[in-house]
């Protein structure tokens, strides 16, 4: 065998392998919870913080430096149609079934999408359906 063939043969490999990776995603990996996945995984009978937990329960985690100090949330914070609404404790005051979609950032993406209010610890907004 020749090295130019094993060279070919690895090269396959490895492009095999990087491209069949990507090619299917796990919903647990999205940032998106949309309603209709709400709905049709019949999480949409009790509150978004519910819904969120089930579905994606990874964004309920605590992200941001471990702190004690008072009034500090290591939790994502909420907004509602684009408004600060409180720590990850607010989604227990939405009910699931009014929820068109629920997006997660991450510190970087809060920080370019809801500037300074987003905190350190990322951000869940939520769009409300509307008639």
């Amino acid at each position: 065998m020749s090295v130019k063939y094993l060279y070919l043969v690895a090269l396959a490999t490895i492009v095999g392998c990087a491209s069949s990776s990507g090619a299917r995603s796990s919903p647990m990996r999205s940032n998106v919870l949309s309603g209709e996945e709400i709905a049709n995984t019949h999480a949409d009978l009790a509150t978004a913080y519910d819904a969120v937990s089930r579905l994606r329960p990874n964004w309920m985690a605590p992200h941001g430096a471990m702190t004690s100090n008072a009034g500090v949330s290591n939790y994502a914070s909420v907004f509602v149609d684009g408004q600060l609404m409180g720590d990850i404790n607010a989604l227990r005051n939405v009910q699931a079934y009014y929820v068109d979609e629920v997006r997660y950032y991450d510190v970087t993406q809060a920080g370019a999408r809801f500037g300074i209010r987003a905190g350190t610890t990322g951000a869940i907004e939520i769009s409300m359906k509307h008639p």
